[in-house]
């Protein structure tokens, strides 16, 4: 299965989590706060029209009683003054305890206080252009009505309002605050977990230690020790394969070497120079045994190297050329390097060799040699398909396999056997066109005679 790159930029996790925390928070208190408001609201208005119900039984009461006192004297409303109004039993408005509610175009209609006569009600609308709130009561001889203006209410809601949403906007500020303590506090240990992973590698397989509950963290630590396990198995495993196939190979190579000696003695000179190559070939096989073994121990080649004064362009990518017939070889002459030929023409070759692999064939491969200031470049290019962009960053790891196969050992041995002779390699790698440059320093005999 092809693992997706992670994608850059975008908000870290736990600003992720706190900016969910902050923002349920913010939800919960605008629910909280329209709730509150509709809450007033409402207790208000029932206690509005409540007392409204309560005046105008004590107004209905007084009237069918005939007792002493007046409406003005015995009624107030929760704002300290209410409007009575008297209807006759057809509807019709009689007396209003104001002027402005005296008048026709203040008289509840006619039907509405016509419903009163089978027991109290409560009615809301518009009168004398006011929005007003009001309670009937039947007496003997009409229907009783105690209106009140609610604008105070409005006054006192718009006030719960800026209260509300004063508080409202200090808890969400509030809550990204506390979320984002919350996120970042559940979220170190993951933290922690993360930063202990990344410093794991192949040499170092080690089980992450974690003395938390037994929560999704130890279960996930539990799970990525359990990996690390098998891991370190497989690799354990794979080490005691390449010793054993190591020792294995090393014998009959060495054989084969002495055989090869030996033919070379008694051999013609036509023979003797296929012969030479076969010798040749035999050693290079002998040090590739030698580095499956030396990776057995952890590492790809032998860290000394036998150092002898090389002419990059006939010690090392003729030879590689002759062995690869069709690539194309540009040399600058006059350059040489301090360093071990075989292995240098073991970084060429397996350079050359995964080059011949992607272009398809020998033709496809360039090797060029030029100076630059006091280092000797050698460059490997191909006109393959290219390394993907998302492959160019691994492709010197050890086992790594990149689209073309192989066993990922390669270009691993080719870049350690350049750091070890000082040097490098990059690679530059578009289609059509995949170019490995080694850099290594050289050797000036003009300034050494000199001196």
């Amino acid at each position: 299965m092809k693992v997706r790159p992670l994608r850059t930029g975008g908000l870290p996790l736990t600003w992720r989590v706190a900016g969910l925390a902050g923002l349920a928070i913010a939800v919960l208190t605008v629910v909280g706060i329209l709730a509150a408001y509709f809450v007033v609201r409402t207790s208000l208005y029932a206690d509005l029209r409540s007392a409204l119900r309560q005046d105008a039984a004590a107004v209905a009461l007084l009237y069918r009683e005939g007792g002493q006192g007046s409406a003005r004297t015995r009624v107030t409303g929760p704002t300290g003054g209410v409007v009575v109004q008297v209807y006759d039993p057809n509807g019709m408005l009689l007396v209003a305890s104001k002027p402005e509610f005296g008048t026709p175009q203040a008289a509840i209609p006619p039907s509405d206080v016509a419903s009163a006569r089978g027991g109290s009600l409560l009615w809301s609308g518009r009168l004398a252009g006011k929005h007003m709130e009001a309670a009937l009561a039947p007496f003997d001889v009409g229907v009783v009505a105690v209106l009140a203006d609610p604008a105070y209410i409005g006054v006192a809601l718009a006030g719960l309002s800026r209260a509300l949403l004063l508080t409202g906007v200090a808890l969400v500020l509030l809550s990204a605050v506390v979320g984002y303590v919350v996120a970042a506090a559940a979220l170190r240990p993951i933290a922690r977990l993360s930063r202990l992973a990344g410093e794991l590698g192949p040499d170092r397989l080690e089980p992450i230690p974690y003395e938390g509950p037994g929560d999704e963290v130890g279960r996930l630590t539990l799970s990525l020790n359990g990996l690390l396990r098998r891991l370190r198995e497989a690799m354990d495993a794979q080490r005691s394969f390449l010793a054993e196939t190591s020792h294995e190979l090393r014998t009959p190579l060495t054989s084969l070497q002495g055989f090869l000696e030996r033919a070379s003695r008694h051999s013609d000179d036509r023979a003797r120079r296929d012969l030479e190559d076969a010798r040749r070939v035999s050693g290079t096989l002998n040090r590739l045994v030698e580095d499956l073994l030396q990776l057995s121990r952890g590492e790809l080649v032998p860290e000394d190297v036998s150092t002898h004064l090389v002419d990059p362009a006939e010690d090392v990518l003729q030879h590689v050329a002759e062995e690869f017939p069709g690539v194309r070889l540009r040399c600058a002459s006059g350059t040489l390097v301090l360093g071990d030929p075989e292995r240098l023409r073991q970084l060429v070759r397996n350079l050359v060799a995964n080059a011949a692999r992607a272009s398809g064939g020998n033709e496809g491969v360039e090797l060029e040699l030029r100076t630059n200031g006091g280092d000797v470049v050698m460059t490997v290019v191909d006109d393959g398909p290219g390394i993907a962009p998302e492959v160019l960053p691994h492709i010197f790891e050890k086992f790594y396999k990149g689209a073309g196969g192989g066993a990922g050992l390669g270009l691993a041995i080719a870049a350690q056997i350049a750091r070890h002779h000082g040097g490098s390699i990059e690679v530059a790698s578009q289609p059509g066109r995949t170019a490995f440059t080694i850099h290594l320093p050289g050797v000036d005999l003009g300034d050494e005679t000199d001196g």
